[in-house]
C-alpha cells in the first residue's frame, strides 16, 4: 500500500493538504467513499483545532480565498519596437493605444476613406488605423486581452473570538523568522515571519527605498474573522499605519455614512467628500481613493499618482 511508504507525520500532512484543496474541487468529481473520507478528515481537523482551547467550545469562521483579480494586457508592435503594458481596465488600454495612433495618424493620410484627422472615439480610432482584423498594417499590430491575476487561495479557519498570539507564541514566531537574500531565482530580498512576507529593497524606478508587505500567506492565527491581518507600520518613530490587533478594524465616519445612504444621499456625500479633500477620484480608472493616498489604490496595476488640487 502507498501508506506504508510514509511516516505518520507525512500522512497527516497529506490529509490536511487534501482537505484544504478539496474546497476548490467539485464534489461530483469524487466517489462517495472519497467524499466520506474527506468529510471525516475535515471533522477531525476541526476537532483538533477546538481541542487546543478546551476551556470552552470554539466558534470558527471559514474565510474563502480572495476573488480573482484582472488586468488588461496590451501588446503593440511595429518595425522599431515591441511593447507590452498592463492596465486596470479595457477603456484605459484603448485610450493609451488611441493616443499613440493619433500621434502617427500621418501614416494613413492620403489613403482612401481616411479622414485628415482621427475620430474622437478611442475604439473607432484604433479600428480605423489597424483595420477590423488588426492586420491592415503589415508591419504593425496590437493584441489586447484580459488576464486573471491570482495566486491559488485556500479557505482559512479562524476563531470568532480572535486573539492575537500571546507573548510566548509571538517570540517563537519571531525566532523562526527567515531571511531570503536576493539570488538568480529570487529577484528581491525578503523576510518571512509567521507567513507574512516583507520585501525591502532599492527601487530605481521610484527613486526610493521600497517596503512591501504581503499578507495573503499569513498563518491562520494572525487572521481576524473579517479576513484582515492586524498591521502596524513605523518609519523611524512615526506610525504611518496602525490597524491594531484589538478586534476588526472600525469603520470611519465616511464609510458608515456611505453604507447607510441611498443613491441620492450617497452622491451628495461623495461630492462633499471630494470638495473637502477626504476623497479623490483617479483620473484614469475613476476609483475613489482616501485623501491621504498618494497614488490610486484600486486593486490592480493602476497606481496613477494623486493629481494636484487646483484652487
Amino acid at each position: 500500500m502507498i501508506a506504508t511508504r510514509f511516516n505518520p507525520l507525512d500522512i497527516e500532512c497529506l490529509v490536511k493538504t487534501a482537505v484544504v484543496l478539496w474546497e476548490d474541487i467539485d464534489p461530483s468529481d469524487l466517489s462517495e467513499h472519497e467524499q466520506d473520507t474527506l468529510n471525516r478528515a475535515r471533522d477531525a481537523m476541526l476537532a483538533e483545532h477546538a481541542d487546543q482551547q478546551p476551556s470552552h467550545p470554539e466558534v470558527v469562521a471559514f474565510i474563502s480565498p480572495r476573488p480573482v483579480g484582472q488586468a488588461w494586457v496590451l501588446r503593440r508592435w511595429d518595425r522599431h519596437e515591441d511593447v507590452v503594458t498592463l492596465y486596470a481596465d479595457e477603456d484605459s488600454a484603448l485610450a493609451d493605444l488611441a493616443e499613440y495612433v493619433r500621434g502617427v495618424w500621418d501614416n494613413l493620410v492620403g489613403e482612401e476613406g481616411v479622414p485628415d484627422q482621427p475620430p474622437t472615439g478611442d475604439r473607432e480610432t484604433v479600428v480605423l488605423y489597424y483595420g477590423p482584423e488588426r492586420n491592415g498594417r503589415p508591419d504593425e499590430g496590437h493584441n489586447l486581452y484580459a488576464e486573471d491575476i491570482a495566486k491559488r487561495g485556500r479557505t482559512r479557519i479562524v476563531p470568532l473570538d480572535y486573539r492575537f498570539p500571546d507573548e510566548d507564541a509571538s517570540e517563537q514566531a519571531n525566532r523562526g523568522a527567515t531571511f531570503h537574500p536576493q539570488t538568480d531565482d529570487n529577484d528581491l530580498p525578503w523576510v518571512e515571519v509567521d507567513g507574512v512576507l516583507v520585501f525591502a529593497y532599492l527601487d530605481t524606478d521610484a527613486g526610493a527605498v521600497r517596503v512591501s508587505v504581503h499578507l495573503d500567506s499569513a498563518e491562520d492565527r494572525l487572521v481576524r474573522p473579517d479576513g484582515t491581518v492586524p498591521l502596524r507600520v513605523e518609519v523611524e518613530d512615526a506610525v504611518v499605519l496602525d490597524d491594531g490587533a484589538e478586534g476588526p478594524p472600525k469603520q470611519d465616519l465616511l464609510t458608515k455614512l456611505l453604507y447607510a445612504a441611498d443613491d441620492l444621499q450617497e452622491q451628495a456625500i461623495r461630492e462633499a467628500a471630494f470638495a473637502a479633500g477626504v476623497l479623490w477620484r483617479c483620473p484614469t480608472c475613476q476609483w475613489d481613493n482616501p485623501g491621504e493616498a498618494t497614488c490610486c489604490e484600486r486593486p490592480g496595476p493602476c497606481r496613477v499618482p494623486k493629481p494636484k488640487r487646483t484652487s
